[in-house]
């Protein structure tokens, strides 16, 4: 990687965001060099109170979900309403201003995005909400559970015979914040020559779109996409006891079950009951139980190299310690080491989520603190000398 001007360079972000998607938004945008102030209410984004925290002191607690999704920012806090005009000004700096998740934080803020958008012919305004901003539903409240619900993720998740299996973790929010720091490049750049736009982000609609097959699937043919069976091939993919953790291999024409029988060395694998997928979903406690004995002493890691080395599909169950210490991750250099440290140790985060040959991302500052830049922001925007880029 060559050195350069960040992509995002003189470019201002001003975020009006609480939960996730939002200020995951506004964070990669200044991963790419721009400057985002993170505007909050005196009460704070609701994730500073979301566990588990980092504790210095009685003054000191920190959220690791919250600097998590905003390092790279600079914070103000005002109140609605009374610092009605500190905000006008601020907005006037900014080349984006992101809206988000939630849609009772337009009217928290004052915002009407037509008068906005007239008021500030250049700006990119985007909101992130659950269902966006126009329809039925705009105003309904929501979460990441009901969000998979209602874009019919949750209809083939789990097993076929059990009630539908939330994906983990929050992904609705999360890929939403993806969506929206793309589409808010793309309208920076489009505002070079035709001027600022309006973008309306749906949480739903983001995940709606990816049911690549499920929809087209029904469209095309009338058929309806179910969740897994119960018992399936353990070795298509599923987890199996290896050492101290699990590991996955998939046998297909081209890797046969003989290939990892050789690898494991235990031939019973190579045995006549296992030799189909319905085979083996009816021994799949026992293909279990072979790799448990077969593999008691074998680390996942090198499980993992020496199956892919000889070419058969594998994989291993990473655990957060291990991902950290991952060689190909940190040669790739997708964590980055935070500023500042805790208890006197260095601590990362994941940074990375693509490479660019010319600049890459960097990592400036970690969180603000509730308010942090009122006192040097706010003033130098009154008096007109912090001028953004629009």
């Amino acid at each position: 990687m060559t050195g350069g001007e960040a992509p995002l360079d003189g470019v201002r972000v001003v975020e009006l965001g609480v939960g996730l998607a939002t200020p995951l938004a506004a964070r990669m945008l200044g991963d790419l060099g721009a400057d985002v102030i993170k505007v909050e209410t005196p009460e704070g984004d609701r994730t500073r109170s979301v566990a588990p925290f980092y504790r210095a002191g009685e003054d000191d607690e920190r959220s690791a979900l919250f600097e998590y999704l905003n390092y790279n920012k600079r914070g103000v806090s005002l109140q609605p309403g009374t610092d009605r005009d500190a905000l006008d000004e601020l907005v006037s700096t900014a080349d984006v201003l992101l809206v988000g998740d939630d849609f009772a934080q337009l009217a928290t803020w004052g915002i009407d995005v037509g008068e906005l958008h007239t008021a500030h012919p250049g700006l990119v305004i985007e909101t992130i909400t659950p269902y966006g901003t126009t329809g039925p539903k705009a105003a309904w409240k929501a979460t990441d559970l009901t969000m998979q619900a209602a874009s019919g993720l949750l209809s083939f998740g789990g097993a076929a015979e059990r009630y539908p299996l939330k994906r983990g973790l929050r992904q609705s929010t999360y890929e939403a914040g993806l969506t929206g720091a793309y589409v808010a490049e793309a309208a920076l750049l489009g505002a070079r020559e035709h001027g600022g736009t309006v973008i309306d982000i749906s949480i739903v609609e983001c995940i709606a779109s990816e049911l690549v097959l499920t929809i087209p699937e029904y469209a095309f043919t009338g058929a309806v996409s179910t969740r897994r069976p119960t018992v399936i091939d353990p070795l298509s993919g599923d987890p199996l006891p290896a050492g101290s953790g699990y590991v996955s291999a998939q046998i297909t024409i081209l890797t046969p079950i003989s290939n990892l029988a050789d690898f494991i060395a235990d031939q019973r694998l190579a045995e006549p009951q296992y030799a189909t997928p319905e085979a083996r979903a009816t021994h799949a406690a026992e293909i279990a139980e072979i790799f448990r004995t077969a593999l008691a002493d074998v680390q996942p890691r090198d499980f993992f190299e020496g199956a892919s080395a000889r070419g058969i599909l594998a994989g291993f169950v990473q655990t957060a310690e291990q991902l950290l210490e991952c060689p190909h991750l940190n040669a790739r250099e997708v964590f980055r080491t935070m500023p500042g440290t805790l208890d006197g140790r260095p601590w990362r985060m994941p940074a990375v989520t693509a490479s660019l040959s010319r600049t890459g991302v960097t990592v400036r500052r970690a969180a603000p603190l509730l308010g942090e830049h009122d006192a040097d922001l706010l003033s130098r925007v009154a008096a007109g000398t912090e001028a953004g880029a629009r």
